[in-house]
């Protein structure tokens, strides 16, 4: 195994620990954070194939991962 596959086993390992702690705890804050860090994390896979630099592509999936996580927020602030 190669030491990014294992870097990004380990990432996605620790995100989902961060999703499953704010599902237990109770916290849609917390669960959003894990959840939106996995989804730029497979967002920055997906768009491997398109080219472009790490750099481009971590941009625009933390990016939208970013944008999942603040409308979430503001979805929990404003139910309850």
């Amino acid at each position: 195994m190669h030491a990014y596959t294992a870097l990004q086993l380990f990432e996605v390992l620790a995100a989902s620990a961060i999703v499953m702690y704010g599902v237990l705890s109770r916290s849609p804050i917390i669960s959003l954070l894990g959840a939106g860090y996995l989804i730029g994390k497979a967002l920055l896979n997906i768009l491997a194939p398109e080219g472009g630099t790490v750099y481009r592509r971590s941009i625009i999936a933390y990016a939208f991962a970013g944008l999942y996580v603040v409308g979430g927020a503001i979805l929990v602030h404003f139910s309850g």
